[in-house]
């Protein structure tokens, strides 16, 4: 119900440079602009945000305060966003060590159910911060992590299904989300419609970093 007739953007950080501490990464001037440029693309999607929600940490509150200022809207951080939490498995950083940055589909293959538990923690988390924010109507932007991003994306999409063609809707929308390695500052739109990928017009070296742990010195 919180999410009924919305459209909810889903949309990772944009590039950073490396630092000793996760948390402390912030983004370079490759990052900014990739926010510049996803402004400029998607611009329309962006119009209809009321309300804006991130991981609590340097680089994705920083992009979402890049692609939210614009609208006249501050971001509400989110802590259980960040992936760095209690429910992160060893099982998760085996898997995220394993397979690194790739479309969640990739992951569902090999290591099935891994993801699972951790992706309705983060969406617990995101209704809980919707119901508790105003106003009550109007779009959402939600700034996440590579590989988390998804699997909330594919929880999302379960809460907007529509009752009458639900599982059709779903087989439909779902590989959008599954077959994406979302890049940075790139995305997915959900809505009633379904669900479409949201590319950054500058691009991610996937070549430079294969995995989160390239970042962190």
């Amino acid at each position: 119900p919180l999410l009924c007739g919305r459209r909810v953007l889903l949309v990772r950080h944009g590039n950073t440079g490396k630092a000793e501490v996760d948390a402390e990464r912030q983004l370079t001037d490759k990052g900014r602009e990739q926010c510049a440029r996803f402004r400029e693309a998607w611009g329309e999607a962006l119009r209809g945000v009321t309300r804006v929600f991130a991981s609590s940490v340097l680089r994705t509150m920083q992009t979402a305060t890049l692609l939210s200022e614009p609208l006249g809207l501050s971001a509400v951080p989110v802590e259980d966003l960040y992936f760095v939490r209690p429910w992160r498995t060893d099982a998760m950083k085996a898997a995220e060590k394993d397979v690194g940055y790739a479309p969640a589909a990739s992951y569902i293959e090999k290591y099935p159910g891994v993801h699972e538990a951790a992706a309705k923690t983060m969406a617990a988390a995101l209704a809980e911060a919707l119901a508790a924010t105003a106003p009550a109507e109007g779009d959402v932007l939600v700034v996440g992590h590579a590989g988390y991003l998804s699997f909330l994306a594919l929880e999302v999409l379960e809460a907007m299904a529509p009752d009458g063609d639900r599982e059709a809707w779903l087989e439909a929308a779902r590989p959008t989300v599954l077959q994406a390695n979302v890049g940075e500052v790139c995305g997915f739109e959900v809505h009633a419609a379904g669900a479409r990928y949201l590319p950054c017009p500058e691009p991610t070296d996937f070549a430079a970093a294969g995995s989160n742990d390239a970042f962190v010195a």
